[in-house]
Formats: structure tokens, sequence, C-alpha cells
């Protein structure tokens, strides 16, 4: 190892102040009420800030308060909620606080559901849904639903780059499959918010631009709820989606336990052409292929977390993930028409290929955190290990003709391929308060080891290896980061700062190719944001933010995966990471209003583009690193509610991209490719019941080009809509949605430039339609959504005791 870590680093700047409160829930007996509910909403705009459930002696306690003027609701089954406006200064106790009995309410418990909220920070946007109107379906559906996020073909972007998935503030290391299956079985109810990151404090890994860090709910009523749900979707093949959910809670044991079996048969049609060159710069041949995928897949995923509160000052969370997908198989069916130039006939040839897939991935995460004084000061300590396994096995079989269709010749070959991959992260975090300071530091180490191997057998006559194409390649990263951040609050600033070190190690061996690849780099990441609040409704931050990319681990296997003879994707062991810089303005006005203007510059960026080899007619497509790619952006969005019943957000983006390639095919010069986009948004959902049990989305986006390396895509406008019906008094919830409406979600990928002149469209099954149920059981009644914000509470029919 080059370097030794690391630096510790103490940055002497401030944060809000912390407080520790107590207090205890009182019948008019002066008995303490057993496990009472308390919730928080942070004033003047009522966002949900922290709840807890007292002791059995009705005794609350909150840690780490921040100061400020917050409504309290106190609330249990058989009285009436209570609410009181407090301002909150120092560590105090808040006394006893008195509730009536209502006997009714034990008869018939009147659920609510609240509005979403968005509480918006220096470095983040926060999507409040616990309990509210957008907690229906799972949270994949939640993702697409939440301001400044939005999915493309599995990959959910941020402000024009993809963003990195994190549960609890915990990463997931999932492909984009493995991810899509965990979000829809995943159920929306058991989301408390998502943060949508956009200048991630130094705690965060360095890795990505932006993040997505989805916090479940740890739940505020005690007991057992469950519940179980089915799904049937309906495009050119049926799928079907069925799991359960279960939720247990006591005064120290919180438990979420969740599994689900997802059996598909899926299609994708895929439309792709290339024209090839003559050395002169004239036209040689133009080849036509159309492709068609057919896979079946059955997936099983299982997730749990498990939250232990030890003591008042101890507590462990434990949480893991086990998704399985045996036995998938994908059969290929493609067919390539060659048309030379100035003929009127077409040779081609014929490309039968057929899959074999297994794979088996998981995590484990545990967690202890220990609270060190009255002060709020916490040590948290993280481990966790993830694993993936997987191998395939392609068969692929050529026929070729010529111009009168006559058979000219036959080529097949097998391959055989697996990679093992193992995470292991370590994690110390140590929190305090230093006066009006709040310092966040800690240290992690993370490896990363994976073995993968192909081997490639000529089939045509026999069975020969073929040690070309062939290869066991070992890779090995570690990383050692050590960080610190602070933030501060004064009365019209606040500052967040904070510098993450990571010192990278990294091998490479490529046996086939006799090739080890070494990197050893120490680099820093600072980030900072500075916000002004200007007056009661606008605010304005300034931020900075260093990141890197790190190349992912299938692109650096060097192997081939084929499509045909002639087109095929190479890994690339000679990647390095790519690093960015970016700088943003945004104006806030009553966290309604959100403006964002930002330039983002990207060297060596990584990204795969497609090279094709006008001497031998192949397509190679390969991950390489680009020059450069920069990105200047104004974006838009509001997000409210136009009357009781409708609420809307509304996003928008205008933005230039521009990008330089070597070309290696084109006589190793560089090239600039460019483009000017806008994005447009629109999410609607509209109850069309007074009791609020139907309700129906709408949801349309439009983006005119996007870049991707030298391919620009662009022109695509999905849509949906879907309807939400609660039935049997809440106990079960029924869905229907249409997506895709007008087709027009996918359009073609094109890359045009020099002697390279190529295109796809990949057309997968967007437009689909979908029926779910789930039906609840055990105490669901006494879920979250029996509390509702202060500003709600004039529409429900409880009785209230007002502020």
């Amino acid at each position: 190892m080059k370097y030794l870590p690391f630096l510790t680093f103490l940055i002497v700047l401030s944060t809000t102040a912390q407080t520790n409160l107590t207090g205890t829930v009182n019948s008019t007996n002066k008995t303490g009420i057993p496990y009472a509910t308390v919730v928080t909403f942070k004033m003047p705009d009522s966002v949900f800030h922290k709840a807890t459930s007292a002791n059995e002696k009705g005794v609350f306690k909150f840690n780490n308060f921040e100061q400020g003027t917050y409504t309290f609701q106190f609330s249990s089954v058989g009285y009436v909620p209570l609410s009181r406006k407090l301002n909150i200064t120092t560590n105090e106790s808040l006394g006893e606080f008195i509730l009536e009995e209502d006997t009714a309410q034990l008869d018939a418990v009147v659920l609510t559901a609240a509005k979403p909220t968005i509480d918006k920070k220096a470095d983040r946007l926060v999507f409040n849904v616990e309990n509210t109107i957008l907690s229906v379906g799972n949270t994949q559906n939640l993702l697409k639903k939440t301001p400044g996020i939005f999915e493309m073909e599995g990959t959910y972007m941020v402000q024009n780059s993809p963003a990195v998935i994190y549960i609890n503030n915990k990463r997931v290391y999932l492909t984009n499959e493995e991810l899509d299956a965990l979000l829809r079985g995943y159920s929306a109810d058991n989301i408390k918010s998502v943060e949508v990151i956009t200048n991630p404090p130094a705690s965060y890994d360095a890795e990505g631009v932006a993040v997505i860090n989805i916090n479940t709910s740890k739940g505020i009523s005690l007991g057992y709820k469950g519940n179980v749900s089915g799904k049937w979707t309906q495009g050119t093949f049926t799928k079907y989606q069925i799991g359960t959910s279960h939720f247990y809670k006591n005064n120290w044991l919180n438990v979420y336990a969740n599994y689900n079996y997802n059996p598909r048969k899926d299609f994708k049609f895929d439309d792709s052409q290339i024209g090839f060159f003559n050395p002169d710069g004239s036209r040689s041949e133009r080849r036509f292929t159309e492709l068609e995928k057919i896979e079946r897949s059955a997936s099983h995923n299982f997730n749990t977390i498990v939250d232990i509160t030890v003591n008042e000052k101890n507590s462990l969370s434990f949480s893991g993930n086990y998704s399985s997908n045996e036995n998938n198989d994908a059969s290929y069916q493609n067919e390539t028409f060659i048309l030379q130039e100035g003929a009127t006939t077409f040779s081609g040839f014929n490309t039968d290929s057929d899959f074999e897939k297994n794979r088996t991935n998981g995590f484990v995460n545990a967690q202890w955190q220990h609270v060190l004084n009255d002060k709020g000061a916490t040590l948290n300590l993280e481990g966790n290990y993830i694993f993936t396994d997987s191998d395939q096995v392609q068969n692929l079989t050529s026929t070729f003709f010529d111009t009168s269709q006559t058979t000219t010749g036959t080529n097949s070959f097998l391959t055989d391929a697996f990679q093992e991959i193992d995470i292991y992260t370590a994690k110390l975090d140590y929190n305090t308060s230093i006066g009006n300071y709040q310092l966040n530091t800690g240290l992690k180490f993370s490896n990363v080891t994976s073995t993968s191997s192909q081997n490639f057998f000529d089939t045509d006559s026999g069975s020969t290896l073929n040690p070309a194409f062939s290869d066991l390649f070992l890779y090995d990263e570690s990383i050692y980061a050590a960080y610190a951040q602070i933030e501060r609050n004064w009365e019209k600033w606040s500052l967040a700062a904070g510098l993450r070190a990571e010192q990278t190690d990294v091998e490479g061996d490529s046996q086939s190719l006799g090739q080890v690849n070494t990197q050893e780099y120490l680099e820093f990441f600072p980030n900072l944001a500075i916000t002004n609040q200007a007056n009661e409704n606008n605010s304005y931050t300034l931020s900075y933010k260093r990141t890197i990319d790190r190349p992912r681990y299938a692109d650096l296997n060097p192997f081939s995966s084929f499509i045909n003879d002639f087109n095929f994707s190479t890994g690339n062991p000679n990647l390095q990471p790519a690093f960015n810089n970016k700088y943003t303005i945004s104006w806030n006005h009553k966290n309604t209003w959100f403006v964002d203007a930002y330039f983002l510059y990207t060297k060596d960026v990584l990204s795969e583009v497609p090279f094709q080899n006008n001497s031998n007619n192949q397509l190679n497509s390969q991950s390489i690193n680009l020059n450069y790619e920069l990105q200047y952006s104004i974006d838009a969005a509001t997000y409210r509610y136009i009357n009781d019943s409708w609420y809307t957000g509304l996003s928008s983006s205008l933005f230039y991209m521009e990008n330089e390639t070597r070309a290696v095919q084109s006589g190793n010069v560089d090239v600039k490719t460019s483009t000017t986009g806008l994005y447009l948004s629109s999410f609607n959902r509209i109850n069309l019941a007074d009791n609020r049990t139907l309700s129906m989305d709408i949801e349309a986006s439009y983006i005119s080009s996007l870049l991707f390396g030298t391919y620009e895509w662009g022109g695509s406008f999905p849509t949906s809509i879907s309807f939400n019906k609660s039935l049997w008094n809440r106990r079960a919830q029924l869905t229907l949605a249409v997506n895709d409406i007008f087709k027009t979600q996918n359009q073609r990928l094109t890359t045009r430039y020099l002697n390279q002149d190529n295109y796809y469209l990949a057309l997968p099954e967007t437009r689909t339609i979908s029926v779910g149920f789930t039906y609840n059981f055990g105490n669901f009644r006494l879920e979250n959504n029996e509390i509702t914000t202060p500003e709600e509470q004039n529409r429900t029919t409880k009785k209230e005791v007002g502020l």
C-alpha cells in the first residue's frame, strides 16, 4: 500500500444546538398511559420531525432534539388526542400531559391520511410520505413519484445523472434488475421518507454525483400487523408477484420481514442498423438487425430489519436481504440483412442464442449505537457483508446466406462463465455537539474481491476451447476512508462543510492477457453548502461537491458477450476512475417552489461506447474513459395541493450536455458530442371520494434528448394512469394501473460521427396493465395512519383538544 491511512482532522465551525427531552403522558386519574404515542411536527410548516412511544409508566424521552418551536401530539387508543405547541430551548422535563378517555374510539378507529410534505435543506430534499396519501403500493412506484427523481430503463436519475441508492443510510450493492425486484417487493407503507441528496455529506461514500436514501419507518404503534399482496401484470406476456410483510413492535423490539416471489416471462424487441464505410469514406454496406428476446425468470426475495433497544444508551440494529433467481433462461432470435452499396438484394445471417443463468445475492448488516452523554453525543459501529454468485451459459448458432437466400455456412460456439463477488465494510461514526457546533467524523474500510471466469468453446465442428476468448480475471479493491462534517445554523445563515479522504488500492489480474493492472491513489473530496434565509419565504443556497465514479466490476472483466458473430460487448480491465466537480445555486420559495442552477464537470467520465470496425464490419461496445463530460442546467419544480383533493408535482429541466471521446476506430482523433435538452414531468393524485377511499394517479413526462457517451437518446414521452381503492374499512387495497399509454416511452440511441454510423431501438414491455391487491391483518388499524399533522386536524372527525 502506497499511503498509510489516515490523517485525523477536525474542522471547528458549528450547527444547530440539540437537547434531550422527557415527559409523562397520564390519564385524568393521574396514572401513566402505557406506550402512548408522541409525535412532533416542526413549525411553522408542520413538517414531521420525530416520534416515540412512552414506556409502561407513560414516560417518554427524546434524545438529540433540535431546539425550536414544535407541535407535540399525544395519542393512545381509547383516549382523545392532545396537541400542544412548545418552544424547546434547553434540556428540560416537559411535565405531564393529560389525555381524556374516548370510549367510542375503541369501537371505531378513524383512519386519516396526511399530506406528503417536503423539507428542503442545503444538501437535500426530504420527501416525507409516512402515512400520507402516497404510502400506497410499492417503493418502486413511490420513487417515481418523488420530486427530483426520474427512472430510465432501471436507472434512477437525479439532475440528469445516475444516483446511488441507499436504504437507511446503507449503500445497496445491487444491479438494476436486482434493485428493481427489491423495490417492487417493498411496500410503500413501510417508507418514512425519501431523501434526494444532491450534495451528499462526507459520511457518505465519495462515489456518485447524487444519492437517493430511502428511510424505512420504525413504527410507533405496538403489537403485530401484517399483510399479504399479489399483483398481475399483462404486457406481451403475463407476470405475477405475490408477497407478504410482517411487523412487530414492543417497547424494546421492532421487527420487519418481507418475502416476495416474482415469476415472469418478458419480451423485448430491438431494431438496430449499422452503416459501414470504405477507407475513402464512401459507404460500403448497411446492416439491418431485428432481435426478439424472451426471458423467463422466477426470483425469490427476502429482507428483514430488526431494531433492539438494549437500554437508554445502547441500541442494536440488524438487517439482511437474500435474492435468488435460479434457472433463469433467455432466448434470442435475430435476423441480420446486409445490403451492399448499390445493390438491390440482401444477403445476411440468422442467429439463435440461448442463455441459462443463475444468480444469488444478498447482504447482512449489523449496527450498534451508543449514547455517550446527556448532550447527545453518539458512537456508531457498523459492519456489512455483501455477496453475489452468478453463472451463465450461452449457446449461439448462426446460419449465413447469400443474396439468393442460399445457405453459405454456419458458425456456433458456447461460453461458460461465472462470477463471485464478496464485499466487506466496517464503519465507525462519532457524532457530538460542541457548543452550537455539530460534528460528525468517522472511519470506513471496504474490501471487494471478485473472481470471474469464462471458457469459450468453438462448437461448429466438435468442441474446442478457444483461449483467445477465455480468461480468468481476479480483482481486489480496498478503500480506506476518513471523514469529518460540520454544520451550523445562525439566525439568517447556515453552513454545512465536510472533507472525506479515500485511499484506494486496486489490483486486476487478467491471466489470459498476462496483464496485471495496479492502481493506488489518495484523493480528497470536499463538500460545502452555504444557505441564506433572506426572509420568511425565500432562501438561497450555494454549494460545491467533488465525487468519484469507479468502474463496475463487470465492466473490468475482459470477456466478450455476443449478440451475434459481429456485434458484441467487451470488458476493459484498463478503466480508470472518473472525478466529478459540481457547483450549484438554489432558490427555495416557501418550501413549495424550487429552482436549481448547476454546472457539472466530469474528467475521464465512464461510459459504454460502440465502436464499429469498418475493416471487418464488427461492432464492439466497450466501457471506456471519455476525455470529459460537462453539463449546464436550470431545474425548476413545485409540489403542492391545488385543493383538498388534488395533489400535484411539476418539474422541469433545461440543460446543455457535451462530452469528448477519443475515436479509436477513426484515426484516434477527439470527437465532441453535444445536445441541448428539455425535461418535463407531472404527477397528479386526485381523490375521487369524499371519504378518500378512491384516488386516481396521472403521470406524464417528456425528455427531448440526453447523452450516453457517443449515443444521443431522446424524444421519450412515458405516461401512466392508475386507480387506488380502499375496501372493507381500509383493511384491503385494490390498484389498477396502465403504463406507457401511448407506447412512446422508448426511443432510439444514435451514434453518428466521422466513420461511425449506428443506432438501436430497444422496445421492452413498457405498455402494461396491472392489477394489485393487498390485505391487511393484525393491528393494522393502530399504524401511524391514526396520527395526522396539525394542519389536517380540522378535516378529521375525531374529538381534539386544541393547541
